[in-house]
């Protein structure tokens, strides 16, 4: 799988250099108190925001150019600050946990397709869905948020795209339901997190934080606050797809008698391989490792017993790797600078309700999860929140983990959408339109309809 690459327009390349400059004067000339490391954080933020949204360059590139300016003019300021920070912190997210998790899913997805596996499951899903598109892609939704919900939503993103990219390419080239098809997965794999405390990254972080303060709601609390939601927005979201992708094809075109090699030695060797894998992403908590260190299991046994080869190695897209690792350097970047503390300071929530700083926040948390890892965004906002004076800081905190879930605009956001991304099919504007959508719809309903059925089942 490759990033998609694409003819970049003038308008786009006026209009980012026009956004730049004005929003890099703003910043740079703030009246508002910024020192310096907010200010060098605040404009590395801009600028690649700008052209992750325009994709003036490649988004892998944009990522390096973030790493660039955090070494040669973030962490210089910040030492000038008397805040001298090692260059490993910048560097550390271009192969930590979350990029060792999607090397293991890639890998997966490699081997599976080398030996026709994904193939095979891809004519079991059809044949229990039916052929329709419509209903395809809300089966394959619906196996996508429900893995989610247990699994890593990356990793789940993962094995479905494995999974299901065999019948998505039987579909003609420009045909929507290609864009769709992977889109319901990506969005599926997000919106599922939220159904349980381990579903996601900023589920567990705000479930760490609650406990610290003895004020964690139970599994179930949280599976009934949470598995609702999930339902409805998938729903939507898989109504919303069909809208915005019609595609012309109407059933996909995966032939039973199409020739599948068989079962051989290393057929089976992948099978188990991937269950392994599978079954230690499932039980992190029971044996201690973490996500990124299970998947390590089919890097070390398929490459080492030669199932695939240095050419296969290659053939990874390392440039996913890139674009993920861009979006953690810059939360770090964020963090170390005091810009997410600038944020908050600059917010009026003094003597307000919770209702009110829920909103807020959970904004915030969009916007700025819309344009980094959403795990860091609960990183910086969830420690923010629990220290707030207000009645009830349990809805706050849950609250501001769907809300970092819930943004889904930019291949940037979350690594499903990297993923999906990734396999080349789609353009960033394919993502923006339901993202955006995804993202109003899922908050307004969390702060209404929500926030009035976590009162009801005794969340406050």
């Amino acid at each position: 799988m490759e990033l998609s690459s694409r003819r970049v327009s003038w308008k786009n390349v006026v209009f980012s250099a026009a956004a730049l400059v004005a929003l890099v004067l703003l910043i740079v000339e703030s009246p508002l108190g910024m020192d310096g490391p907010s200010k060098a954080a605040g404009v590395v933020l801009v600028i690649a925001a700008t052209l992750w949204i325009t994709e003036v360059v490649p988004l892998f590139v944009t990522s390096l150019v973030v790493l660039f300016c955090c070494l040669v003019w973030v962490r210089p300021v910040l030492e000038q600050s008397g805040n001298p920070v090692e260059a490993t912190k910048f560097l550390a997210p271009f192969f930590s946990d979350i990029i060792l998790l999607f090397l293991g899913g890639f890998v997966l997805s490699s081997a599976l397709h080398k030996y026709q596996l994904d193939h095979r499951i891809a004519l079991a899903i059809i044949t229990r869905t039916g052929r329709s598109i419509p209903r395809l892609l809300f089966g394959v939704m619906l196996l996508t948020a429900c893995l989610s919900m247990w699994l890593s939503n990356t990793a789940t993103a993962a094995t479905m795209l494995a999974l299901c990219l065999p019948f998505i390419r039987s579909l003609p080239p420009n045909d929507r339901y290609r864009q769709a098809l992977l889109l319901g997965i990506a969005f599926a794999a997000n919106l599922g997190g939220l159904g349980t405390p381990i579903g996601s990254p900023p589920n567990a972080i705000a479930l760490q934080y609650m406990r610290q303060a003895g004020l964690a709601p139970q599994f179930w609390m949280w599976m009934l606050i949470g598995v609702p939601g999930v339902v409805v927005m998938l729903t939507l979201t898989w109504a919303l797809l069909l809208y915005l992708f019609r595609g012309q094809q109407r059933e996909v075109e995966v032939a039973a008698d199409q020739p599948v090699n068989g079962l051989n030695k290393r057929s089976w060797i992948v099978i188990g391989g991937t269950l392994v894998t599978i079954a230690g992403w499932m039980t992190t908590e029971s044996h201690g490792y973490s996500a990124g260190t299970v998947a390590l299991v089919p890097l070390v046994l398929f490459f080492g017993l030669k199932i695939l080869s240095v050419e296969d190695l290659r053939a990874l897209s390392w440039d996913v790797l890139l674009l993920m690792g861009g979006g953690g350097c810059l939360g770090v970047a964020i963090d170390l600078s005091g810009l997410d503390d600038w944020i908050i300071g600059n917010i009026p929530l003094h003597d307000s309700s919770v209702f009110t700083v829920m909103v807020a926040f959970g904004l915030l948390a969009i916007v700025m999860s819309s344009v980094m890892s959403n795990t860091a965004t609960a990183n910086l906002l969830l420690p923010i929140v629990m220290g707030l004076a207000i009645s009830s800081v349990t809805p706050v905190m849950i609250g501001v983990a769907f809300a970092c879930s819930l943004a889904m605009p930019l291949p940037i956001s979350t690594p499903p959408n990297a993923m999906a991304f990734g396999t080349g099919e789609l353009k960033t504007i394919d993502m923006l339109k339901p993202g955006l959508v995804i993202a109003v719809v899922g908050a307004m309903l969390a702060f209404s309809t929500g926030y009035w059925w976590w009162d009801i089942v005794g969340l406050f």
